[in-house]
């Protein structure tokens, strides 16, 4: 009876260790080699109360002001919680020269190979270890056939145009890493910003005057 107590303990041991890894780390996992570098992210369990970070910003009248407040306690939160993952990281000579801290999310970001990440999946503070990768969700379409991407089928805007919904004379703004302002379907629908703004928008991430997307998905 005793083993077979200790083998149900052991399972759900196991068990447990490989909810924390994400099943598509999972199968990434199981198909690298052993000296592979996988990048990851791995969110920690402890998470800012986000009720009382709003009380405590709220007692600073001006926005930029609640906006710093909220920016340096969350990175102090999240290195403080990764304090110890960083250190055991550092142990097992994982590089975190280019590893990414989302203090937003308390995550981490960084690249390890299969036994570092199986290791650190034993930990008592990590919630999830997940597979940091590009995917493309929308499938490349050609310019040839000119059909109508999934993305605006599903928002079913061509039953919008039907009703005369054209968008002709709105101004758009984009609020993103840019826009490609040469793409056929853009080109001739720009707001026309004079010589002010020759490219058509302004890049305040860069601060110039070229809001050509940079990051590829614009």
């Amino acid at each position: 009876m005793k083993f077979i107590y200790t083998i149900i303990l052991l399972l759900c041991t196991l068990f447990a260790k490989t909810q924390i890894i994400d099943s598509l780390l999972l199968d990434e996992l199981n198909d690298c080699s052993d000296d592979e570098k996988i990048e990851v992210v791995v969110v920690m369990k402890a998470q800012y109360d986000r009720d009382v970070l709003n009380r405590r910003a709220n007692t600073f009248s001006m926005r930029a002001e609640r906006r710093d407040f909220v920016v340096k306690e969350l990175k102090a939160f999240a290195k403080e919680s990764q304090e110890g993952l960083v250190r055991l990281l550092n142990i097992f000579s994982v590089d975190m020269h280019n590893s990414i801290s989302l203090f937003f999310a308390n995550a981490l970001c960084f690249s390890a190979t299969k036994d570092v990440i199986k290791m650190i999946s034993g930990r008592d503070d990590i919630k999830i270890i997940g597979l940091n990768k590009k995917s493309h969700l929308v499938p490349e379409i050609s310019s040839e056939s000119r059909e109508i991407t999934p993305n605006l089928s599903q928002v079913h805007a061509e039953e919008v145009w039907a009703q005369g919904y054209t968008g002709a004379g709105v101004i758009v703004a984009v609020v993103d890493s840019g826009v490609n302002y040469n793409h056929e379907d853009l080109a001739d629908h720009l707001w026309d910003g004079g010589d002010t703004f020759p490219y058509h928008g302004y890049d305040i991430v860069n601060n110039d005057y070229d809001p050509m997307d940079d990051k590829g998905h614009g």
